[in-house]
């Protein structure tokens, strides 16, 4: 099994227009991980931010916000981070980080992006059910735990409303584990029947996120497994 690096993203939010708006960077396809896929500004903690930090999330934060940096030359305060999901890559993958997620809001008068045009090569502002609905339409390919992460706040219509929505969450730590029928990926969750195994065909209690790039398929299967939280928390698609 891998080692699991540490690494820190951002959720970065504005309001513009009236709407709600989450910050979506591309990444090049020749990258080795998630090559052509949108995800949220981030990358790996470096072994000085470790050290510089009181803890792991400090550290997290700090290489957050250096990333942030890096990648769109908008400065974040570590201060205004909001922890609330940590994703560590399933143990079968070649490629392994442990992630930290972090909310972020910036003014309504938000500073402009500059991508580096290297590993990113592209960026968007859009509304957290827009990017859903694009990935469903086949426009945009995220990660599950990219889109987990936009559902939380998909119902939100401005900045305050996502902030409300965050507060109100439990901070969760979750290993998903993956099996692949035909052109479908089933990312199962601790409860799921399927979780120890690897098998999604084992029947049983369902706590998973379905995927089919393909068709333009995605849901969320919660069901049998009351003593464990949806790490969804209950949001339908």
């Amino acid at each position: 099994m891998t080692e699991a690096l540490p690494a820190s993203t951002i959720m970065l939010c504005r309001d513009h227009e009236g709407e709600l708006q989450v910050l979506l960077l591309r990444r090049s396809k020749k990258l080795n991980f998630a090559g052509g896929f949108w995800v949220f500004p981030g990358g790996k903690v470096e072994n000085s931010e470790t050290e510089r930090g009181k803890d792991d999330l400090d550290a997290a934060k700090i290489a957050a916000v250096r990333e942030t940096k890096e990648e769109t030359s908008v400065d974040i305060f570590a201060d205004d981070l909001f922890f609330f999901r940590h994703w560590t890559t399933p143990k079968a993958e070649p490629r392994r980080f442990a992630t930290w997620f972090f909310f972020g809001a910036l003014p309504d008068h938000a500073p402009e992006v500059i991508i580096d045009d290297q590993e990113i090569k592209q960026h968007l502002w859009i509304h957290p059910q827009a990017a859903i609905d694009e990935l469903k339409a086949g426009k945009l390919a995220m990660m599950p735990p990219t889109i987990m992460s936009l559902q939380l706040i998909s119902k939100c219509n401005s900045v305050n409303e996502a902030k409300q929505a965050m507060n109100e969450l439990k901070p969760v730590f979750v290993l998903p584990v993956i099996d692949q029928k035909e052109s479908a990926f089933i990312c199962m969750y601790e409860g799921d029947a399927g979780y120890g195994t690897a098998d999604a065909r084992v029947i049983g209690a369902r706590h998973r996120l379905v995927l089919n790039a393909k068709r333009g398929e995605v849901s969320f299967e919660y069901e049998g497994c009351d003593d464990i939280h949806p790490v969804n928390e209950g949001m339908s698609f």
